[in-house]
């Protein structure tokens, strides 16, 4: 599980997660439409900022086509509220169609899949337990993307909330469980492991990894040149582009 407040960059973070895996996927994007999507993937890809990548396919909807082939391993749902129902029935599609189960099933995210109950927490709970069983159905990694509670329960916003402020309290599933705390003046997002059956945690989401982001690009790296060469941008209010080019100044795809 994935989980941070509005606007911390939970669906970013599993896209771009998502293509650097390079493993057989199945996304679930239902709290981010078609077009986000192709815009942030697009930028991702070919360095471009979200500006260029709409003025671009604007100009020639074509124009991505060789970058969007990189996300040839990952395939789409863009169902705005799919049912536990809906998410079985897509991924029995996917083993039909490729022989195989996705390694990788994202959820984007968990408040928008439909409960079978009006009881919100009890719905989240039985959610996630149907997920848990799935992911050793499929013996796929099952990311799940969620929110935290107030500010008032998680803090500043900056900085990585506690497992405690994790909406609905639906942290007894999953085996691991970050938290993310985005600072859009300094291009940083700091990300906790509050919950880890395998390794090192702390709870209090005190103990964090910090990256570098470029929002703007749909960039993240952590803290070698090219992350700090994130950060001087997002301080400096600089959103990309962030072209590979040879030594004749080509584009490198």
């Amino acid at each position: 599980m994935v989980a941070a407040a509005p606007n911390a960059g939970k669906s970013m973070f599993a896209l771009i997660y998502a293509v650097k895996a390079q493993v057989p996927t199945l996304f679930f994007s239902a709290d981010t439409d078609t077009t986000t999507v192709m815009m942030r993937a697009a930028a991702h890809t070919s360095g471009h900022n979200q500006v260029t990548v709409e003025q671009n396919l604007s100009a020639d909807s074509h124009y991505y086509d060789k970058h969007f082939d990189k996300l040839s391993h990952i395939k789409w749902v863009f169902d705005s509220s799919p049912s536990l129902d809906d998410i079985e029935l897509e991924i029995k599609a996917y083993v039909e169609l490729y022989g195989l189960a996705p390694e990788l099933i994202i959820i984007d995210n968990l408040m928008n899949v439909a409960a079978e109950t009006d009881n919100e927490w009890a719905g989240l709970r039985a959610i996630m337990m149907e997920l848990h069983d799935m992911a050793r159905k499929t013996e796929a990694c099952v990311l799940v993307l969620h929110h935290v509670s107030e500010q008032s329960e998680y803090g500043s916003p900056t900085e990585p909330p506690a497992r405690r402020a994790i909406h609905g309290k639906v942290s007894q599933l999953p085996a691991l469980i970050l938290t993310l705390g985005y600072h859009p003046v300094q291009g940083e997002l700091k990300v906790a492991a509050v919950k880890n059956r395998f390794g090192p945690h702390a709870a209090d989401g005190k103990d964090y990894a910090t990256l570098y982001v470029n929002y703007g690009a749909c960039q993240i790296s952590d803290g070698n040149s090219y992350g700090a060469m994130l950060a001087r941008d997002a301080r400096a209010g600089y959103t990309g582009d962030y072209v590979a080019e040879d030594e004749y100044g080509r584009e490198i795809a």
